[in-house]
Formats: C-alpha cells, structure tokens, sequence
C-alpha cells in the first residue's frame, strides 16, 4: 500500500480509504455486524489505515463497528470524519451552526475511542451554508484544541468546491471516477492553487466500473441501485463500461483495478474512497494500489483522447 499527503497538510492517507457508508446504512442491503467488523480488520491487514466515517450513517453505529474490527489498531488508524448533517427521526438534518459541529466531532471521538480526527470534511454543505462565518471559528478552535488535524468539504460541485478551498479547506471530497473525469480537471488549477489534497469519492461508481454487471443484472429492493438507474439508463451505463475495458491488460488484472489506478493517476489525488462490503472487496481494493506507473502511458492517453 502507497501512502500520500493530504496536500499540504501533515496528515498521511493510504491511497486507499475505506469508505464506510454502505457498510455502516445497509445500503446495498443488511450487513451484519461480524461482517463489517472483518471487513474493517481486512482493510486493514491489507495496508488501508484510512477510514472514512460519518455520525449519519447508522446514526453513529458505523463508527462503533469500525472501532470494534480495529481493536487495539484505532490508535494507528487514519480518520476522515464528517459533520453537519445529523438522524432525527430517522431523516438527515443539515447542522452547519458552530455547536453542532463540535457536538458532531466529540460524539465520533467518544465512538472511535480517540482523541483527534484526523481529516474532518463539512457533510455536503449547500453553499449558502459554506458562506455563513457561525461555524468558522469552531473549525479553528477544534484545529487549536487538536480535536481535528485538517478540515475539508465534501462537495457536490464545482462552485462549493471552489468556494470551499477560497476560504481554506484543506481537503475536498469529490466524485471521481472513469466515467466524470472533468470535475476534476476543472478544479485541478484550484485545488494546485490552495494547496488541498483531493479525496476521491465513488471511484467505481457504486460498483458500475467492477465491469461484472450486464442487462439481465437485478438489485434487491433493499439496494439503492434498484433505484438508481432504470433499464435505458443501465444500456447506457453499460456501454459507457465497454468503452473502457481496454485498460485491462497486462498488469492490470480487472476493471476495478483499472478505475481505481485511473482514479489515483492524477496528482491532486490524495487518497480514493472504496465501499468494500466483503474482505475479497477489500483486499482486491488494496492491491489495486502500486507505486508509479499506475497504467501504461499509452492507455491513458487513449483514454484522453490523445
């Protein structure tokens, strides 16, 4: 496993992450705890020390699972942590106001047994929230205290992005994968500028970029992709998959492989979030990460067109 910096930070990721929403809200359907936990144990024998968590997700019981399958490790272990959208009564609610945030941050320390996170991400902020000074000073008291190491943004487009780095996020979590690559290209010139390390979200689009799906592929209900995509939306999706399966070849050994090292392949990139939810996921994910060359020369400059 390759580790890198959080861009100009202190903080050191795994190339790695395991993201642990999917495992922490069911998602993709029920996972049972004794899975989570091996899941997270795998992860980690495997050299992925990063752990992307959330208070959201299984409202708090997510961290407590991941805490359980590191043991004695959590110290070791790499935290990206999330704030501002909290459960009640079963639907999010955005808390972006200083308090809350704190409150946010203190309840994951207690789940994880730590004193610091190390990365905490604003949880998909609306950009009006971004531009409110409330929460500001709390951000810089959490830094002052040693709650926090770095902050950042999960962000959902180009302009919170921007925005998000303008006022000094460290970190900016953004959707990056095979098939959405110029979100990124547009903010590289920004994320340079400010000096932020990028964290790569669905770089295998929810299991799209496994490159084992077909038209006859059915979800459970209890899957958030039965309702994802219909069936014109899926042939399109499919094709778009046959496009790229050229990147498999050689070294690369399947798809998956190759969309993450895409992923990675960009120097913005600090660190790539990977649902796992088996320990063959998560060792599989773990390999994809090499030093460079992560893909032949020649394959990404098809890709791009050159």
């Amino acid at each position: 496993m390759q580790n890198r910096s959080l861009g100009f930070s202190d903080v050191v990721v795994s190339e790695i992450t395991l993201g642990t929403w999917g495992l922490a809200t069911g998602a993709y359907g029920p996972v049972e705890p004794s899975r989570f936990e091996a899941v997270v144990c795998e992860a980690f024998d495997r050299g992925i020390t990063t752990f992307d968590v959330a208070p959201l997700w299984g409202d708090g019981e997510g961290e407590r699972r991941v805490r359980a399958g590191l043991g004695e490790r959590v110290k070791d272990a790499v935290f990206i942590g999330r704030a501002g959208l909290s459960s009640v009564d079963g639907a999010p609610v955005a808390r972006f106001e200083g308090e809350a945030l704190v409150a946010d941050v203190e309840g994951s320390l207690g789940r994880l047994g730590r004193d610091c996170l190390d990365v905490l991400l604003l949880h998909n902020p609306p950009l009006k929230a971004m531009q409110s000074e409330l929460w500001q000073r709390s951000m810089e008291d959490l830094l002052e205290t040693g709650k926090i190491r770095a902050w950042g943004v999960a962000c959902g487009n180009a302009d919170e992005a921007r925005f998000a780095l303008k006022i000094g996020a460290q970190a900016v979590g953004l959707v990056h994968h095979l098939l959405a690559p110029d979100l990124l290209h547009e903010l590289a010139p920004s994320i340079k500028e400010a000096g932020a390390g990028m964290i790569g979200r669905s770089p295998l689009l929810h299991g799209l970029l496994a490159g084992r799906w077909d038209a006859q592929t059915e979800f459970a209900f209890d899957d958030h992709r039965s309702r994802r995509w219909d069936r014109s939306g899926m042939a399109v999706r499919l094709e778009q998959v046959e496009r790229v399966r050229f990147l498999v070849e050689g070294e690369v050994p399947d798809l998956a492989t190759a969309a993450l090292r895409y992923a990675l392949s960009s120097p913005f990139v600090s660190t790539v979030c990977v649902g796992a939810r088996t320990v063959e996921q998560a060792a599989a994910a773990a390999a994809a990460s090499r030093p460079a060359p992560l893909l032949p020369d020649r394959a990404l400059a098809r890709l791009l067109g050159k």
